[in-house]
């Protein structure tokens, strides 16, 4: 190993990398458990279940999400302190606090909690009340992502690492609602759950990967 590979934004870029595919290999032989035998016996279940609460998975999702929080609170506060754009730490800032929020809701399942209070006012005849979240929340969420979305294309650049692996993330992301909704509809196929599940740790991995990238970007001096 040469003495150049050693300097440490080199090896802030390598583990920046490593990131995504460290979270997505994880999250993929979790989805295999998941689709296998072996999700049949009690301590796997209550181990690795995609769709349990307080199972390796949710708690991974969870920490993703945190670090995301992080990582994005660290770039609004540098580039605040570096005199970057208002528009730029300010919108780190709402990433930081939005990502909090979500990560709470994985640990803890406010937007199931949402649906159920919805269901006491409205009903859906194909859409049980544990999916109302679907009508109720997802759409606030569509507009968040898709305003998050524009912000990374205006600000940091689709065409960056960061700003691939963000829109990546949040295109992912996007198809979440319209799995939970079609899962009654299919009689909660064990396939299109997992598949669900896998599709938010495979977007957190990439969003955290896309704040990873930006956090060796601004460690290298190249603030937006």
């Amino acid at each position: 190993m040469s003495i150049d590979t050693l300097r440490p934004d080199h090896l802030a870029d390598h583990v920046a990398r490593r990131v995504v595919d460290v979270v997505v290999v994880v999250h993929a032989g979790i989805a295999l458990v998941n689709l296998t035998p072996l999700i049949d016996h009690y301590t796997v279940s209550e181990i690795l279940d995609v769709n349990g609460e307080a199972t390796v998975p949710a708690w991974l999702m969870s920490a993703s999400l945190l670090l995301v929080a992080v990582g994005a609170a660290v770039l609004a506060a540098e580039g605040r302190a570096h005199g970057a754009a208002r528009r730029t730490w300010m919108g780190w800032a709402a990433v930081a606090a939005g990502f909090v929020l979500l990560s709470a809701d994985e640990a803890v399942g406010f937007h199931e909690l949402a649906g159920e209070i919805a269901g006491r006012v409205i009903e859906v005849s194909w859409l049980p009340s544990l999916y109302l979240w679907v009508l109720v929340v997802a759409p606030v969420a569509a507009v968040g992502a898709l305003v998050m979305a524009r912000w990374f294309a205006t600000c940091i650049g689709w065409r960056t690492k960061p700003g691939m692996l963000a829109l990546g993330a949040i295109a992912v992301w996007m198809t979440v609602p319209f799995l939970e909704s079609a899962d009654p509809v299919t009689g909660g196929a064990r396939w299109l759950v997992v598949l669900e599940e896998t599709a938010e740790g495979v977007g957190s991995a990439l969003m955290l990967g896309a704040v990873a990238h930006r956090l060796v970007d601004v460690f290298r001096g190249r603030l937006c």
